[in-house]
């Protein structure tokens, strides 16, 4: 079967007012904190390259190469979910790998080629006017759903080409199977919601139902009880308050066109979260249940057509049916499993040297190049700010297999520990991988907030005097609404 080229693209969608394009910057604004790297000591890249080689690269600290990170509570589903949202509201093309330490000017002209606000451009791209081919000519509204590829059909496909080439908002959402198959539930979801309304209700609606899980599902599961449950009040109550009068996020993240900058510390570190959750092995469907995520016989590295053999049966990866077996995520920790310390050549090239291949690598010495600060400064910061956090948390560095090998490097490390790390290691410690710790899901709720505070969102719409909640017939029973729900209402026949 035919494979595409992987492609990274972007594009830019309705949404906050038709908000443009936004861009990076550093969490703190003004208030920029030191680098990681000048508190350590760095002088040159081939130094940071150094650490970032002892902790993140092949055989480093970081490289879970006898599968030892425990499962979690979270079901595996998340995971891609996780990347799902990351797709929605970050791309960043400008920064080099290898291109040595921005400053904090730099990093605040650096494009963000996705709109951060949480509206879904990943499916919707620009619409059905300026993005047609996505959308089913013969019927308003609708998008197009299912692939014939070289005389083999997949109704249960993402749209495609003849090459195979997914017809989607951003190509990124074909990198894998899951995420793929994700796209096409948010697609069958904007479907099915669009009957009896026009598109832009239906994408109103579709939108508010996902911000909701965002918000209330998977935020809850995945960050430390405390930090949830002081942000989460003062986002729903800011974001009904008047402009004016909001005091909440406590980082102001918005520029004076009111576009929602994105802070490098959630992109290039507390965002990562998610490689630390991703198995070896997944469940597909009944039966294909065991299949490795980097397997090129079975098509799971995506960009291209999805065999129709291989449509992701979501009850094995999320809890959509009591009593029916589900994998679990593995922990939220400092381990990364060995497929990701050994990205294969579709994914980084066929000439990446061996340390480029670890994305732990990858995200270390990336938080170099944005100039990232130690965990414990941020930890420090955030405290400031009022987040309930202690800035000395004991994260028992010394406990770590072979920590004591990096000798001086090691205690150096405890002190001064690079950001993604640090939160690795935080979750791992203080919420046993499962959740986030709270310097990292402080950060978390601050970038998610200030997207449902300041853009439209359904915190802030109300109809007939009552503000926005889930449908019922979408929603579980007890009336909250998970990502559970939002499959099973998809594959249901009613």
């Amino acid at each position: 079967m035919k494979k595409t080229k992987p492609m990274h693209g972007s594009s830019k969608a309705k949404g906050c007012s038709h908000m443009s394009l936004g861009h990076f910057c550093e969490l703190f604004g003004k208030d920029a904190l030191p680098s990681w790297a000048d508190e350590y000591g760095i002088k040159a890249q081939c130094e940071a390259e150094e650490v970032a080689r002892l902790l993140g690269g092949v055989g480093g600290t970081m490289h879970d190469a006898d599968n030892s990170s425990a499962d979690s509570g979270i079901p595996a589903g998340y995971t891609f979910f996780a990347q799902f949202i990351d797709h929605d509201i970050t791309l960043d093309t400008a920064t080099k790998l290898h291109g040595g330490e921005l400053s904090g000017a730099e990093i605040g002209k650096l494009p963000n080629l996705r709109s951060a606000s949480l509206d879904l451009d990943c499916v919707y791209g620009f619409g059905p006017d300026a993005s047609p081919f996505q959308y089913d000519s013969s019927q308003p509204g609708r998008m197009l759903v299912g692939s014939e590829v070289e005389g083999v059909e997949n109704p249960l496909d993402l749209p495609r080409n003849s090459e195979g080439r997914a017809l989607i908002g951003d190509p990124r959402n074909d990198e894998n199977l899951f995420v793929s198959q994700l796209q096409l539930m948010f697609i069958r979801f904007h479907n099915r919601r669009l009957i009896g309304r026009s598109f832009e209700e239906a994408q109103r609606d579709v939108r508010y139902h996902y911000q909701y899980i965002v918000l209330n599902d998977y935020l809850e599961r995945i960050c430390d009880d405390d930090i949830y449950n002081f942000a989460l009040p003062k986002i729903v109550e800011n974001a009904r308050k008047d402009p004016k009068d909001r005091d909440y996020p406590f980082c102001n993240l918005l520029d004076h066109c009111g576009r929602i900058c994105m802070p490098v510390e959630f992109s290039v570190a507390a965002y990562r979260f998610g490689h630390t959750m991703v198995r070896s092995v997944y469940p597909v469907n009944e039966d294909h249940p065991a299949i490795e995520l980097f397997d090129e016989r079975f098509g799971t590295l995506g960009f291209g057509q999805v065999p129709p053999e291989l449509v992701v049966d979501w009850r094995y990866l999320l809890d959509v049916k009591h009593c029916f077996p589900y994998v679990k995520s593995k922990a939220i920790d400092h381990l990364l499993a060995d497929e990701l310390i050994h990205l294969p050549d579709p994914v980084v090239g066929r000439n990446t040297i061996a340390h480029d291949r670890s994305l732990a690598f990858r995200n270390l010495l990336r938080g170099y190049v944005v100039g990232l600060a130690c965990g414990q400064t941020v930890a420090k910061a955030l405290k400031d700010k009022g987040y309930p956090i202690n800035p000395n948390q004991d994260l028992k560095f010394d406990e770590i297999p072979g920590w004591h090998c990096l000798d001086a490097a090691g205690k150096k490390l405890a002190k001064h520990t690079p950001l993604f790390f640090y939160l690795m290691r935080e979750a791992g410690v203080i919420n046993s991988g499962e959740k986030l710790g709270p310097v990292a899901s402080a950060i978390l709720m601050e970038v998610f907030g200030t997207m449902l505070v300041s853009c439209d969102s359904y915190l802030k719409y109300k109809e007939h005097g009552h503000y926005w909640q889930p449908d019922p017939c979408v929603a579980h029973k007890d009336g909250e609404l998970t990502l559970r729900d939002l499959v099973y209402y998809v594959n249901s026949e009613a």
